[in-house]
């Protein structure tokens, strides 16, 4: 009843009676001119502020009639057009519909996992729509093309226009972005459509544009990046020996990084033709003994700690985002063992919450001493401590040092140089086998030594806590003239249990 109140000047359409189409005055939209429309096929009533082509609105009172009507009808034959061809009444644009999914998507952030997305999630998901709307942009009508009047194929040349636009090679000298990137962004387009413009009435599930997959060309390969024997050999050793002493095994004179003005740091101040070493590049070696300050012992601590963490994520194939979680009432013995083999070996359980699956799983890994080293090290005051803390803070190992550290280590290493020796943080690298390394890639790499040391294909899915599709997919290569001894176990047993004639050999006689 309390809209009648809100209906001034009212003007019934010519020719409108089916549809129940007037105009009216609305008081409490500031006397605005309004149409009203009834739907017959959904018996759904729609109002609409009468709008000019510039956007401005006719005179907002009884003056402005005669305006209103002129607009009123052209809309009137758009929408008795459009129920005539069963499509429904409410229309959104590409722009208002991303704006609506991110504000959707903005309200679900969340710092408890599995229960949200984090704000990094949602970044990406941001620079996936931009993409998106920079896509509709390129002569496909814009954010103001309206989403009932995009056709089925509109995404048919997505992946094209991102590789044209991005114009860059990864290191294997493959197109960007990657299938893996563009499926990522075809999951979110996907998503937006069917929450937004399907899920409110703007489009029919026959209207939805067709969404495609990206699929690498047959010749491309996109394993993930894992450490040879030989490189990982290389790794150890340098972060064991040199890098968690604070020191260097290159000279001055061996210094690959150039020359340039130290602006910061203890040597602040000296000549540019100084070359900068690692040690200065470090920061750790300041002072000795019992005059080193703390924040340096704090650091060759941490570098003690990542140093193990590198060691354990190795031996484990755990997830970095895991074990960050991880804490010492996550660790326990493994007592199907005999004394001996739990000095190697434990169990360590991953809560749902510090998955990236949200499942929760338990992995048997040769960890105990490194554990009880990092023990030493650390003193956690109690279990339910963080094995990697800062000791400085209390907190967990912000993003910075494990990002730094690992580059460090790599350039030790010397699998790794600095990327820009002009930078002053010095905190970008270019691997000299052109590989992407990441914390990621020790559990790429436990994964692929696990699997060429024949490890069943279940187990290591199981103690890593992903699927066999996924291990096939990105992992195992399946070479033929390495699989005869495997395939050719059980034969014997099988043969004498059966009898010789079923392996009979049908080309010998006897």
């Amino acid at each position: 009843m309390a809209r009648f109140g809100r209906v001034l000047d009212r003007v019934d359409l010519q020719g409108g009676k089916r549809n129940n189409a007037y105009i009216y005055r609305d008081p409490q939209k500031g006397g605005k001119w309004h149409l009203h429309f009834l739907n017959r096929e959904t018996d759904q009533k729609h109002r609409f502020v009468l709008k000019r082509p510039n956007g401005g609105f006719p005179n907002p009172s009884p003056l402005g009639e005669d305006e209103a009507l002129g607009l009123a009808q052209e809309r009137y034959i758009e929408l008795r057009t459009r129920t005539d061809r069963g499509e429904v009444v409410n229309v959104l644009t590409i722009g208002d519909m991303v704006d609506r999914f991110l504000e959707r998507e903005a309200k679900r952030i969340s710092n408890r996992p599995h229960e949200g997305i984090t704000a990094a999630r949602h970044r990406l998901i941001r620079n996936q729509c931009r993409h998106f709307l920079n896509y509709c942009s390129d002569g496909r009508g814009g954010p103001k093309k309206k989403v009932h009047l995009v056709r089925r194929g509109f995404l048919d040349g997505y992946q094209y226009w991102r590789e044209e636009q991005t114009n860059e090679l990864d290191k294997q000298g493959h197109k960007l972005p990657r299938p893996t990137t563009l499926n990522g962004e075809f999951s979110t387009i996907k998503r937006m459509w069917r929450e937004v413009a399907l899920a409110k009435g703007f489009v029919t599930r026959d209207q939805l544009p067709e969404v495609p997959y990206a699929k690498a060309p047959k010749d491309q390969s996109y394993r993930r990046s894992a450490f040879s024997v030989e490189e990982w050999v290389q790794m150890e050793k340098a972060a064991r020996l040199y890098w968690i002493e604070g020191k260097s095994r290159y000279d001055e004179d061996g210094n690959p990084m150039g020359y340039q003005k130290i602006t910061r740091g203890p040597n602040k101040g000296e000549s540019s033709d100084r070359p900068i070493t690692r040690n200065n590049l470090y920061g750790v070696n300041k002072g000795k003994g019992t005059r080193q300050s703390e924040r340096a012992k704090n650091q060759l601590t941490h570098r003690q700690m990542l140093y193990l963490a590198m060691r354990i994520s190795m031996e484990s194939g755990i997830r970095i985002g895991s074990l960050r979680k991880i804490r010492w009432s996550h660790i326990s013995e493994n007592k199907t063992l005999s004394g001996e083999d739990r000095k190697i070996w434990c169990i360590v359980e991953v809560p749902a919450e510090n998955t990236k699956t949200g499942r929760w799983y338990e992995l048997s890994a040769p960890i105990a001493s490194h554990l009880e080293r990092l023990k030493k090290i650390s003193k956690p005051k109690t279990k339910t401590d963080l094995l990697f803390r800062n000791q400085t803070t209390g907190k967990e190992f912000s993003d910075r040092i494990w990002r730094d550290g690992l580059l460090e280590m790599l350039v030790e290493a010397g699998l790794a140089t600095w990327a820009d020796p002009n930078s002053i943080n010095q905190r970008k690298v270019e691997v000299s086998s052109g590989k992407t390394l990441t914390w990621y890639s020790f559990r790429h790499t436990w994964i692929t030594f696990a699997l060429e040391r024949g490890v069943p294909i279940a187990t290591v899915c199981n103690n890593c806590d992903t699927s066999i599709e996924y291990i096939q997919g990105h992992y195992f290569h399946y070479v033929a003239k390495r699989a005869t001894e495997a395939l050719s176990t059980g034969r014997k047993g099988l043969k004498a249990a059966v009898g010789k004639d079923w392996m009979r050999d049908p080309y010998v006689e006897g």
